[in-house]
């Protein structure tokens, strides 16, 4: 026998043992639960038998009651003995639809059992009423249901009998002259339950010791290799060229599976890789092609309206005699020097795209910077009633930045802030020190018209913007500035940021919804280091 045919008779003899441990310990708490369940079952079958014991018998009780046993005192054993006789045909009638009942009537003022029957169990039958052993207890139990007035089922035991008993109530005219009893012998079941019940649980005990050496025996086999596993995927986790020894057997089988998964997951990667660049590449190309078209569209704008102006000036040239002087207006001085100027200004924010941002970062303290450019938008809108609402956390730490590059981009965020609100123009703007990535976080809200969703994917690409006026810059060199401080940058509707829900002071509400409007720009910058 190999060793390959020796793990597959362990391996099998292990789940065998299991299986059957398994199906012992299911069947073991079956047969636990049965013996509850006998009992319960035969309760159920006694409240049913004695609940139509006292409704199919009910025309008869209040006859025979009245003509043969009301009135202690004038009672004759012969009329005892019609009586029983009458009420056992009902009772033997009705407890025949039941298996091993029996049953009958006690009548409380003459102290007997009448109509006592038992029609599907063996013989002998007692003269009146039930077995001597069993009497008394029937009897306090019919007691109790007559003194109760009410249905009443319980277990009873007596070595070795153990049956359960119901008892009901019975009328004459109205009157509460008794009470109707059926109760069913289940020792029998019981104790065939509890031999069955000590048979499995041994079976099962050895079972599951029985399937615990076998495992643990497979197991122990097995942990050698295992460890050699282990310690081969440690080593792929830094080389991913190193592959597994290929052992025979089970082992075997995982090895040569974890070895091809390393291939595939090798060669995938290569292939992610090089079609990541193919990608870059690609979207390389189409973002310049989409800055050279917004260049060349923005750039010519104002090159046109300089070549108007040049040919107005060429045309009143033409028109006037060869010594006069043409003179240029004023005016059109002013439009080509603005347009010199746009373009010019145009060409400086895209060399932002093209060079790259200083490495040097520098500790900067964020709260004196955003309190600046705060006073600076003021003077910048003179026509704007700008009011700020500030929550500063004193326990931040200073940015690692660089102090004109990070003030660019706030002065630019507050701008559009301010752009997209009214004249009446609310701004707070709060920070937070964020411990565990340790980055500091600055939220700038405004209560503006807010943003689209649907431009969201579209907001940092060169040339866009919803403005009649503006480049389409502003929001793309914010982004460039922030990534190269290793930082992030993202706008947010004001309800998905569950700790800005703050609205402005109740006195100077514009808006009662207004904790829903505006749009939160939430900046995140790592902190500087010594």
């Amino acid at each position: 026998m190999n060793f390959f045919t020796k793990q597959m008779l362990l391996l099998l003899t292990a789940f065998s043992i299991l299986f059957t441990t398994i199906v012992f310990f299911y069947l073991y708490q079956g047969i636990l639960k049965s013996e509850d369940e006998i009992i319960g079952d035969n309760k159920n079958i006694t409240q049913i038998a004695v609940t139509k014991l006292v409704k199919d018998s009910d025309e008869h009780i209040g006859p025979v009651w009245e003509k043969y046993l009301m009135g202690k005192n004038r009672i004759t054993k012969h009329d005892e003995r019609l009586a029983d006789s009458l009420l056992s045909i009902d009772v033997k009638e009705i407890l025949g639809n039941f298996d091993r009942l029996e049953g009958g009537f006690y009548f409380y003022e003459i102290d007997e059992f009448i109509g006592y029957s038992f029609p599907t169990i063996d013989p002998p039958k007692p003269a009146f009423g039930p077995p001597p052993r069993s009497y008394d207890i029937i009897r306090e139990q019919a007691r109790t249901t007559i003194q109760a007035d009410s249905l009443l089922t319980k277990l009873h035991k007596f070595d070795p009998a153990i049956f359960p008993l119901s008892t009901q109530p019975i009328y004459a005219n109205g009157k509460l002259i008794g009470a109707a009893w059926a109760r069913i012998h289940i020792e029998r079941k019981i104790s065939a339950s509890q031999n069955i019940q000590g048979g499995t649980f041994f079976l099962t005990v050895g079972g599951i010791l029985f399937g615990l050496f076998i495992t643990v025996a497979f197991v122990w086999t097995l942990k050698k290799h295992m460890g050699e596993i282990q310690e081969g995927l440690q080593e792929m986790k830094y080389d991913s060229s190193y592959r597994l020894k290929e052992y025979r057997g089970v082992l075997g089988v995982i090895s040569r599976a974890i070895n091809k998964m390393a291939d595939s997951w090798q060669k995938e990667q290569a292939e992610r890789k090089k079609l990541e660049k193919e990608l870059f590449q690609k979207k390389k190309m189409a973002t310049l092609g989409n800055l050279i078209a917004g260049t060349a569209h923005e750039i010519n704008t104002p090159i046109s309206i300089i070549k108007t102006r040049i040919q107005i000036c060429e045309r009143k040239s033409k028109k006037a005699n060869v010594n006069d002087e043409v003179s240029i207006s004023n005016k059109s001085l002013k439009i080509i020097n603005n347009e010199i100027d746009r373009v010019s200004n145009l060409i400086k924010r895209l060399l932002i795209f093209s060079k790259p941002i200083g490495k040097e970062k520098k500790p900067v303290d964020i709260h004196g910077l955003l309190r600046n450019k705060m006073d600076l938008i003021i003077e910048a809108f003179p026509s704007h009633i700008i009011s700020y609402k500030i929550n500063f956390d004193s326990d931040l730490p200073p940015i690692a930045a660089d102090k004109d590059l990070i003030g660019q981009v706030i002065m630019n965020l507050l701008k559009n802030s301010v752009e997209a609100s009214e004249e009446n123009c609310q701004i707070i703007i709060k920070t937070g020190f964020l411990k565990q990535d340790e980055m500091a976080q600055i939220c700038i809200r405004d209560f503006g018209a807010g943003m689209p969703e649907g431009i969201k994917p579209q907001i940092f690409e060169p040339f866009f913007t919803t403005k009649n006026s503006g480049t389409g810059l502003g929001l793309s060199i914010c982004n460039e500035i922030i990534k190269s401080h290793q930082g992030s940058i993202h706008f947010e509707k004001p309800l998905e940021v569950e700790s800005f829900l703050e609205t402005w002071d109740e006195s100077t509400i514009i808006d009662s919804n207004e904790s829903s409007v505006g749009t939160i720009c939430i900046i995140r910058l790592p902190i500087y280091k010594q």
